[in-house]
């Protein structure tokens, strides 16, 4: 029974533990519609349409290809409860979960590489600065808010 339950904590484990971590390090929402952000960058009307149009067509691709991991953990769930699945179809299970994970790791990193053609190399790479800088302050803000308590 112990047996058992460690294979259920480290597929579990394994399942919840993101593939996408490149993708989720950029920039979240339409940041190019902030006017700071457009004036810092010098992006074009056509550039900031550009985009949008993009950002809409990756986002209605997500929502399937997330659906998708949803149902493939779902199942993958009722086979690791189940006591007539075997290791062969769990591991079945578990590697359709994975190829579900890596579409939609690969949606969204498609998406970074649109926005790095629409804007080139060198406003990219001032974009991930920008993005680090970012993420650098709200660090420092977020530890002196916790200073004070």
């Amino acid at each position: 029974m112990l047996r058992k339950n460690v294979w259920i904590a480290l597929a579990l484990f394994l399942i919840f533990l993101p593939s996408s971590l490149l993708a989720q390090q950029m920039m979240h929402g339409k940041w190019w519609q902030n006017k700071a952000m457009t004036e810092q960058l010098q992006l074009t009307d056509s550039e900031r349409k550009l985009l949008d149009e993009k950002y809409v067509e990756s986002r209605r691709r997500l929502v399937d290809l997330k659906s998708e991991v949803e149902r493939e953990r779902l199942e993958l769930d009722i086979l690791l409860e189940s006591p007539e699945s075997n290791r062969v179809q769990i591991s079945e299970r578990y590697d359709r979960l994975e190829k579900a994970r890596a579409n939609l790791s690969k949606e969204r990193f498609g998406l970074l590489i649109e926005v790095r053609d629409i804007i080139g190399v060198e406003r990219f790479q001032e974009l991930k600065s920008m993005h680090r800088n970012r993420d650098r302050d709200r660090g420092r803000t977020k530890r002196r808010f916790s200073e004070r308590d």
